[in-house]
């Protein structure tokens, strides 16, 4: 999407106020000048914005911000930015225990068992880039339970019929989980700054969260290879 538009702010102490036109690519806006060298901003250097019917707020870092104003309908302009923006990364390329095929079909169905919350979280934010909801959809203390209920499957699977083996295997699996559940806890953090903290800095925190889920499958795939000793 393309419009005309005239855009004022400061940029690294410098004051604008020109005609342009802008557009969103994908790796970031454009502002084509009339009479200079386009700028190009990633969307790595915008931390957050603000829309209406007819302006377009950029926030920039070191408290940066350029105002973006036309006739053109700019609330889809921003829609637009947010969709490309916020477009959730891949999540699961380079785990090395998501992709493992176990011959003996118990261990299989545990594996199956652990990674099921995180593929499931990770489908559910498929198609949304809104932040805030993809925060409510991949919740931190929600994944944490439900990795917990996992870990009391894969525990009843191997000793269904001994209650005191179940509560030791349980025990085991949740020491070689110990780094995942902190990971979860920093996720679930970071999940709340996004929630609650300012239009300004949304881009910026969505970011912040992203690493937090990041790391999280990071973890699960790394407790993962202890687990699948204890089977």
């Amino acid at each position: 999407m393309i419009a005309d538009v005239r855009v004022m702010g400061i940029v690294r102490g410098r004051d604008i106020d020109r005609a342009a036109r802008v557009s969103v690519e994908d790796d970031g806006v454009l502002l084509a000048w009339h009479d200079a060298t386009p700028w190009r901003l990633a969307f790595d250097g915008i931390d957050g914005i603000a829309s209406s019917a007819s302006s377009l707020t950029l926030y920039l870092p070191d408290h940066d911000v350029l105002e973006v104003v036309g006739d053109d309908p700019l609330r889809l302009l921003g829609q637009r930015l947010m969709d490309t923006a916020c477009r959730m990364p891949e999540l699961t390329r380079g785990l090395r225990g998501l992709g493992a095929v176990r011959a003996d079909r118990a261990r299989q169905g545990a594996h199956d068992r652990w990674f099921a919350p995180l593929l499931a979280a990770r489908r559910a934010v498929q198609d949304i880039s809104d932040p805030a909801r993809q925060v409510a959809l991949m919740d931190g203390a929600t994944l944490a339970d439900d990795m917990l209920r996992a870990i009391s499957e894969i525990a009843a699977s191997v000793a269904p019929t001994d209650i005191a083996e179940q509560r030791a295997m349980d025990a085991a699996i949740e020491d070689e989980a110990a780094a995942l559940f902190l990971a979860l806890r920093t996720m679930a953090i970071a999940g709340d700054a996004v929630h609650h903290g300012a239009t300004d800095t949304r881009f910026a925190d969505w970011r912040r969260w992203v690493e937090t889920v990041r790391a999280v499958f990071g973890e699960a795939d790394d407790a993962w290879a202890g687990v699948s000793e204890l089977l």
